[in-house]
């Protein structure tokens, strides 16, 4: 984590580099908090909270078109950047966060919009899998837990990775408003 660096960018085009010391940064966003994100760059990846709350499926089509993909958390690593990446944030956060997590239509497993596989999980016990969308919990401990898709929320997406994977990709012919 030493490596670390965290990138603060605003719509008003601003952008801070700040290096990160023993995982710590800050920033101070300029013009409206709903519209700022940060961004850390470790394991291969950018990961970039965005400020902005939209619902699952815009949050996807937003990552998709601006970075790579809402994040696939791949192991303990990633989780623990997550960790970092929300302590860090200078806006007030959605309690939990979009990620890529979706569960399949049949069945109850889920599976990683980007294609990443699901070789690590971080569920919530409590958590019951009606919905077939999922974010991650930006309080302690952060965990991961199924929400309405409908709902509103901050969300992370990732780009640079260093790996070929296999994207699921959705479509709609509704507007892509939640």
């Amino acid at each position: 984590m030493g490596s670390s660096r965290l990138i603060c960018s605003f719509i008003a085009a601003s952008l801070i580099h700040v290096p990160l010391s023993s995982g710590v940064g800050s920033c101070v966003p300029r013009g409206s908090p709903e519209l700022a994100s940060i961004t850390i760059q470790a394991t291969g990846r950018n990961l970039t909270l965005v400020g902005k709350r939209l619902c699952w499926s815009d949050a996807l089509f937003y990552c998709r078109d601006f970075h790579w993909d809402l994040l696939s958390i791949r192991g303990p690593e990633d989780q623990e950047m997550v960790d970092e990446l929300v302590a860090s944030a200078p806006f007030p956060l959605t309690r939990p966060l979009w990620v890529g997590l979706r569960r399949s239509i049949r069945g109850s497993s889920w599976f990683w919009m980007s294609g990443d596989p699901m070789d690590f999980t971080q569920w919530d016990e409590a958590s019951h899998h009606s919905s077939p969308c999922a974010g991650v919990s930006s309080v302690e401990p952060s965990t991961w837990r199924p929400g309405s898709c409908e709902e509103h929320l901050n969300f992370i997406c990732f780009t640079g990775t260093t790996e070929v994977v296999k994207r699921y990709f959705s479509s709609s012919t509704r507007i892509p408003t939640c």
